[in-house]
């Protein structure tokens, strides 16, 4: 049976042409760690990326507390652990990169309920969308992005409390 649209290869590869190419790389601060679920995040990054209009290149950073705390000293003047720092770099070859500390984010899982699975992608779709534009310094800003975090996630990970950013 032959094909009643003779053009209909041609339109599938012009879909698929629109769709900018973009990769999410994921690394570990320590050469022996290996960046867990992998095959789970690019593909929920990709999408969130794509969806918000910020379809780019990202680095997503596994690191120590250590790090993440210096990294906020250092550029958010806040001595402290957080979970994920994001970074825009305004380049055409990259949007920017996110560091989120590995043992942080083990520690507070059980606050909101979550697997050390669950968090992780939890901060994120927080970074993804800190690199889309979003932020939380206000409350009414907090309401927006969490709301978002929670359409993307499907869950409410945020019911305990809404003062720890």
């Amino acid at each position: 049976m032959s094909d009643p649209d003779p053009n209909h290869n041609q339109k599938k590869t012009l879909k698929k042409s629109r769709i900018p190419a973009f990769e999410i790389s994921f690394f570990c601060e320590k050469e022996n760690q290996k960046f867990p679920w992998v095959a789970r995040f690019e593909p929920l990054a990709k999408k969130l990326l794509m969806e918000e209009g910020s379809a780019g290149n990202v680095n997503v950073v596994l690191c120590s507390d250590e790090t993440i705390r210096t990294m906020n000293r250092d550029h958010r003047k806040l001595d402290k652990v957080t979970d994920v720092l994001s970074y825009e770099w305004h380049e055409p070859y990259l949007l920017g990169e996110i560091y989120i500390a590995k043992d942080q984010v083990m520690r507070q899982a059980p606050q909101y309920e979550n697997s050390f699975y669950a968090e992780l992608k939890r901060v994120l779709v927080h970074g993804l969308l800190h690199l889309s534009g979003y932020d939380h310094l206000k409350a009414s800003d907090r309401r927006i992005m969490r709301r978002r975090e929670q359409e993307i996630l499907g869950l409410n990970p945020y019911e305990i409390e809404d003062n720890n950013d």
